[in-house]
């Protein structure tokens, strides 16, 4: 039988009426949760816009190299070529936008992050401001931060998060990843996007789903970024192609 991406979107007006026992039993169910009605699209074009005004590529730091206190503040880095994560070889192309909730606010994202991270930590059975505006205790905190995959070939291999679970096993923690949709495809790019497989079904998330729309995924979900317009050439000097946010629960080493 194949999935069907309406059947996984609820709809709600504010934070306070999301039915988080039928969000957790969609998300055992389907793997995925889309909550709609939260943000708007004026609210995701213009922290885009603020994304676009105050980007410099002379700020790009390397693929590796950066100690945990770094991505603690406004950071960004461009990741290139492949990677190791719990012995499974990946490839991406992306930049990664570090944006904690302490740090300036320079994208005005912080309000759309801690509604982010509320519903993280409602959908794991954690406390509702649990890694919210600090690092807790047992090292967590919430690396808040924006990807953009370029015009011109920026992609992620498809994979499961592997260390991501694997912190939050350690925590005791159910492993939910929390994104929201800030392009659309048609719109932003023509070709490529986001995806989980489900059911054998690949599922594009800026095919599917609209602006501003919250995204809940766990550990179960294969997934990826397939290549954005690698018809064009490769554009690293602007803000174009894919933009998503994260809400990640990291650990403080």
């Amino acid at each position: 039988m194949n999935f069907n991406p309406s059947n996984c979107i609820l709809n709600y007006d504010s934070y306070e009426d999301i039915d988080f026992q039928l969000v957790k039993k969609n998300l055992e169910l389907n793997s995925v949760v889309v909550i709609r009605g939260l943000v708007s699209k004026d609210e995701i074009n213009q922290a885009v816009r603020k994304i676009k005004n105050n980007f410099d590529k002379n700020k790009d730091h390397p693929t590796i190299g950066e100690s945990p206190k770094d991505i603690q503040n406004n950071f960004q880095k461009l990741l290139v070529g492949g990677h190791t994560h719990s012995g499974l070889y990946l490839t991406r192309l992306f930049r990664t936008f570090y944006n904690p909730i302490w740090s300036e606010n320079i994208y005005g994202m912080h309000h759309i992050y801690k509604l982010m991270i509320k519903i993280r930590n409602k959908c794991s059975n954690y406390p509702e401001n649990f890694a919210l505006e600090k690092i807790e205790e047992n090292g967590l905190w919430s690396a808040t931060r924006i990807h953009q995959y370029p015009q011109g070939g920026g992609y992620f291999a498809k994979h499961k998060d592997t260390v991501l679970t694997a912190v939050s096993k350690e925590e005791n923690i159910n492993f939910i990843q929390v994104i929201i949709n800030m392009t659309k495809l048609g719109v932003d790019f023509e070709s490529g996007g986001a995806f989980v497989e489900v059911n054998n079904d690949k599922i594009f998330f800026e095919k599917e789903f609209a602006l501003g729309d919250i995204i809940i995924y766990d550990e179960r979900t294969i997934h990826g970024v397939d290549e954005i317009d690698i018809n064009k050439n490769l554009d690293l000097d602007n803000i174009c192609g894919r933009l998503t946010a994260f809400v990640s629960l990291y650990k403080n080493l």
